[in-house]
C-alpha cells in the first residue's frame, strides 16, 4: 500500500512525504534503541522543571495568535507544503528532487517511531491542554481527551514526536549537507520548540524527543545500509536545484 506519511500516535511524522514523495511504506534500517536507557520520565511533580513546565505554559497561552503560534500551526502536518518549503530552505536546495535523500530520511525516521511511541505508551503523560482552564492549541485534531486525542487516536505528550523528528530529520540531512547543517539543526529544534508554542507538549517532552532522535542518528552512524544511502543522497542534493522563495536569514 501506497503512503504519503508516517504516523504515530496520531502525529503526521516528517518523513519521505515532507520531502514531497511518495513511496512505498519504508523499511527501517533495523537500528534499535532502548528509551529506558536514555529518558528518565516526566519531571516529578512541583520540580524545578516541573514548574519551568508550567510557566513555559503560562507564556504560551499569552503568545496565543502570535508569530509562534501561527508558525506552529502550519507545522501540525509536516507532510505539507508549508513544511517541505522550510526543509528546502534550511537546506539551500529542493530535497524533494532526490529520490534518495526521501529514502534517507524516511528509513530513519521508521528506526524512529518505535522507541518514540513506546516510550509514550509507558509514560502516559497527559498533554498541557488536558484539564487546563484553557484548552486551546495550534493543532485542529486535539479533542481534549484524556493523554489528549489526536485525530482521534490516543497521543500521550512525553516524549514529543516532532521534536525526536526535528532533531533527526535535521542530522541526516545536515549529514547529506554539510554546508547546510547549521541551519538544518536550527530548523529542526525550531520544530520541537514550536510545540510547546502549540500548547501541545511541555518543554521537558521536547527535550526528551531531541534525546531519542539523537540516539537514533548516533546507531545509525555504524549501519552500512544508512552509510550507503546517506552517500547516495549526497551525490544527488550536489546536483539539485537552488532553494528559491525562501527569506533571508
Amino acid at each position: 500500500m501506497r503512503r504519503r506519511a508516517l504516523v504515530l500516535g496520531g502525529l503526521v511524522l516528517v518523513g519521505a512525504a515532507a520531502l514531497g514523495f511518495t513511496i512505498e511504506r519504508p523499511r527501517g534500517y533495523g537500528v534499535t534503541i532502548d528509551y529506558r536507557q536514555l529518558l528518565a520520565g516526566p519531571p516529578a511533580p512541583n520540580s524545578a522543571a516541573a514548574v519551568a513546565d508550567r510557566a513555559a505554559l503560562a507564556g504560551a497561552t499569552a503568545a496565543i495568535g502570535g508569530p509562534r503560534w501561527q508558525q506552529a500551526g502550519r507545522q501540525v502536518f509536516p507532510s505539507g507544503p508549508a513544511v517541505t518549503a522550510e526543509i528546502a530552505c534550511a537546506a539551500g536546495v529542493d530535497v524533494a528532487a532526490s529520490p534518495a535523500a526521501g529514502r534517507l530520511v524516511a528509513r530513519a525516521v521508521s528506526d524512529l517511531s518505535r522507541p518514540v511511541e513506546a516510550a509514550k505508551s509507558a509514560f502516559r503523560r497527559n498533554r498541557p491542554y488536558v484539564g487546563a482552564p484553557d484548552t486551546r492549541t495550534c493543532d485542529p485534531r486535539t479533542l481534549g481527551a484524556v493523554g489528549g486525542s489526536t485525530g482521534g487516536v490516543l497521543s500521550y505528550s512525553y516524549p514529543s514526536g516532532h521534536a525526536a523528528q526535528g532533531r533527526l530529520v535535521a542530522a541526516v540531512l545536515g549529514a547529506a549537507v554539510p554546508a547546510r547543517a547549521a541551519a538544518l539543526a536550527a530548523w529542526g529544534d525550531r520544530l520541537g520548540d514550536n510545540r510547546v508554542a502549540c500548547r501541545v507538549h511541555w518543554p521537558s517532552d521536547v527535550a526528551a524527543g531531541r534525546k531519542l532522535g539523537d540516539a537514533v542518528f548516533a546507531a545509525l552512524q555504524a549501519d552500512p545500509a544508512f552509510r550507503a544511502d546517506l552517500a547516495a543522497a549526497r551525490v544527488e542534493l550536489a546536483r539539485a536545484p537552488i532553494a528559491s522563495n525562501c527569506k533571508a536569514g
